[in-house]
């Protein structure tokens, strides 16, 4: 797969993640809130059930007071005028607006029904509703009756009858039907959208449905009867925790038909207080999250516009961001080939640009590399093995104690003798523990005689020199001291120095200029970062191998940027003039911007084929340096770039505030 298929599918998925999210916490909240909305509205209706329960039984039962209060009913039914009764009854029917009556004796029997002139004279003494009534209290409850070979729920109150304030004669009962105008009743008053459902149970607790505000009775029974521990949890009759009716909090779901409904109820109990029945208020679930199911096809429908145009705009995106890469991964295929010359697109500030210019920046390294890699193996001097710049050639006995073909210290196999540094002899062996080529650095016996510190600035080099890893610099290995000869182990450079390379070749191309400037400068930084100055940086000590790598040497008389009492003392000038700053020549304190100075004499050198100044003696020299502006390279050679041109003088500036501060700043500039 594509880095631009990796792109696109990733921004689709997140895209597609994004909406999924969205979705799903918008489908949670909105069920919060029809939850909220419908337990609210279900305890609502529910205290609206009991509330027109309660108004109606009170209503009866003050119809059926009213009634038994007149005197010509209370005779008759204390003189047990049986042939008058059912006329009574039906009387009390009418005008208390019962479903219908019926009237006991003061034993409990049976003496007429309203809507059963046959009824047949029956004790009903044992009823918990008559029983409270003969003893002269008000009862109320539901009961359970047949129409049309229906089971139907009533609510029923028994009233005394009283010959006198004491005496109870009999008892008369009057009921009201529970079913659907009940229920049409009470969504009425409840003004909302909720489901009112009473059901009776039977012998088998079986419930069925006998008033709703639902149409679906058969697939209602259906339902209550399919889901009748729901229906118990829900009402209150599973004798549980839940509590009973008047506390219950349960809610529990219905399935009917195709709607999901969620239902609060109560139970109906008999006098006696057996359950007869329920009712269940119950409200659809769909119909609460109408509003949400047309935002969510909104959002589906949205996310699907914009999951397109995301879609779109990740595919152009992943496009102009692979686009890039792609060249660049064409430049690194030709680059392994040899060919530096790509094109490399992006300039964006982007990780995308930052990389395009990093490899842009690489390309003209190596470009600038193999032109001084052409120009070493172009003719001229035959490139020979250094490691430090000889100032004079001397014979294999003066090196003392160490001489060619000797073992030194039992390790190192001495070959040759490369030449005298600054401070000692240099020697190329063999370390025969790593099988290595290295070369040996000896401090000469005159200048120990001659000075006492020396011995310790050869140390103190040592301990400098060995802080600095970087491939522009020479490596030091070791120190050490044998029969009186003390020594330092390095590494060996195969190559020739950069005096040598400009002696042989005059000028030196700008693009091989260039790549010698940056990599002294990163060199330098290094040795900067660690407080060390070099302060004798000319093209003496600089070693170019056959690859191309510059190679920073002797940092022999380098010393920390405080300098050190007993060691480098004020006014004491260590360097080469040529290549020295102002300020180290005066012997005045002196920084890291120093080796910048001569870092741009070096430049000029390799770009002009001379030092910008020179002279037949010291001060001579030192005089026109700090008195004379030497010419611009621009000016002595026109193919040298302006920019680079004024860079290099500006390297080279007396004062050191107008200088690159920095051998960073400065190779970035070069690189620039």
């Amino acid at each position: 797969m594509t880095l631009t298929w990796k792109i696109f599918i990733g921004n689709a998925a997140v895209v597609t993640a994004v909406l999924g999210i969205t979705l799903l916490l918008t489908d949670r909240s909105a069920n919060r809130a029809a939850n909220a909305a419908i337990d609210r509205s279900l305890g609502a209706t529910r205290e609206q059930v009991t509330a027109v329960l309660a108004a109606r039984d009170s209503s009866l039962a003050r119809s059926a007071e009213v009634f038994v209060q007149n005197p010509r009913f209370r005779s008759l039914v204390q003189g047990k005028q049986q042939e008058s009764m059912h006329d009574q009854a039906s009387e009390a029917a009418g005008v208390i607006g019962a479903y219908y009556v019926q009237i006991t004796d003061d034993q409990g029997m049976r003496m007429a029904r309203s809507d059963d002139a046959a009824a047949p004279p029956v004790s009903l003494a044992e009823s918990p509703l008559f029983g409270g009534a003969l003893e002269g209290k008000r009862t109320s409850g539901v009961a359970q009756g047949t129409k049309d070979g229906k089971g139907i729920l009533l609510q029923a109150v028994a009233i005394p009858i009283r010959a006198d304030s004491i005496k109870v004669v009999g008892a008369l009962m009057a009921t009201r039907l529970v079913g659907d105008s009940l229920a049409r009743e009470i969504k009425r008053a409840s003004q909302s959208d909720v489901e009112v459902v009473f059901f009776s149970l039977d012998t088998a607790n079986v419930p069925h449905v006998v008033g709703s505000t639902l149409p679906l009775g058969p697939a209602l029974d259906s339902a209550l009867a399919k889901r009748g521990a729901q229906l118990k949890k829900a009402t209150g009759m599973a004798g549980d925790a839940a509590g009973d009716s008047a506390a219950s909090q349960a809610r529990e779901e219905f399935s009917i038909g195709d709607t999901t409904y969620v239902g609060k109820g109560g139970t109906l109990k008999s006098a006696g207080g057996s359950n007869l029945g329920g009712y269940l208020a119950m409200r659809s679930r769909d119909a609460e999250l109408a509003g949400f199911a047309a935002l969510r096809r909104t959002i589906l429908l949205g996310g699907a516009i914009g999951l397109l145009i995301a879609m779109g705009l990740s595919y152009v995106t992943a496009h102009q961001t692979t686009r890039p890469v792609g060249a660049l991964v064409a430049a690194t295929k030709r680059a392994t080939e040899g060919d530096y010359n790509a094109e490399i697109p992006g300039t964006g500030k982007d990780e995308i640009g930052i990389l395009a210019g990093a490899f842009r920046g690489l390309l003209m390294d190596l470009r600038e590399k193999q032109a001084l890699v052409e120009l070493l193996s172009s003719g001229g001097t035959p490139t020979v093995p250094i490691a430090f710049t000889p100032t004079m050639k001397i014979a294999s006995g003066a090196a003392g104690v160490i001489e060619p073909g000797q073992l030194f210290v039992k390790r190192y196999m001495v070959k040759e003798v490369l030449g005298v540094g600054g401070m000692g002899v240099v020697f190329k062996a063999l370390d025969q523990e790593l099988n290595e080529m290295v070369a040996i650095k000896t401090l000469k016996q005159d200048m120990l005689n001659q000075d006492p510190t020396a011995l310790d600035r050869f140390r103190s080099e040592i301990r400098l020199a060995r802080k600095i890893s970087h491939r522009n610099v020479v490596r030091t290995h070791d120190i050490g001291e044998a029969a009186g000869v003390y020594y330092i182990t390095m590494e060996y450079v195969e190559g020739k120095s950069l005096k040598e390379l400009i002696r042989a070749r005059g000028r030196l191309p700008v693009a091989a200029s260039i790549t010698i400037g940056k990599q002294l400068c990163r060199g330098l930084e290094v040795a900067h970062q660690e407080g060390i100055i070099h302060r004798d940086i000319k093209p003496q000590n600089l070693a170019v191998d056959p690859n191309g790598v510059l190679k920073i040497m002797d940092f022999g008389i380098a010393r920390l940027a405080q300098r050190t009492e007993g060691h480098t003392q004020q006014g004491m000038v260590v360097g080469t003039p040529e290549y020295m700053a102002p300020e180290q020549l005066m012997g005045d304190d002196v920084d890291a911007r120093v080796d910048v100075y001569a870092a741009g004499v070096v430049l000029y050198e390799c770009l002009t084929g001379q030092p910008p100044i020179v002279a037949d003696n010291v001060l001579t020299l030192i005089t026109r340096k700090l008195e004379t502006v030497p010419e611009s390279p621009h000016a002595l050679q026109a193919d040298i770039p302006q920019a680079l041109s004024d860079l290099v003088m500006r390297a080279m500036a007396r004062d050191a505030n107008e200088r690159p501060q920095s051998a960073a700043d400065f190779a970035e500039r070069l690189a620039e």
